[in-house]
């Protein structure tokens, strides 16, 4: 298994999202990222202080691999209504200070 970011960015929507739109995209995501931990593929995630600035938000998952890594952040743009952008981390800073 292999780590690797998912950077989400949401474009800014011109009307405000009903609250029957709202709810139902917070139960979708809530779902997806309790799978994600279920079975042991969230390995972090972080959310900007200020939502106006980007990314809006990051996941740092593990995946068997880039292409399964590209299938995951598929299915966060299709719950999140994020474009999602994934990247390869690299562990060997780590390695090298033995921090691991």
């Amino acid at each position: 298994m292999s780590a690797y970011l998912l950077a989400g960015i949401r474009q800014r929507a011109n009307s405000e999202l009903t609250l029957e739109a709202a709810a139902s995209e917070v139960v979708a995501q809530t779902v997806w990222h309790g799978w994600l931990r279920r079975w042991g593929l969230l390995e972090s995630f972080a959310l900007p202080r200020d939502p106006a600035n980007e990314p809006q938000a990051c996941l740092v998952i593990r995946a068997t691999g880039e292409e399964a890594a590209v299938r995951l952040a598929k299915e966060w743009e299709r719950v999140s209504g994020y474009r999602v952008t994934v990247l390869a981390l690299s562990t060997a800073a780590v390695h090298a200070k033995g921090l691991r």
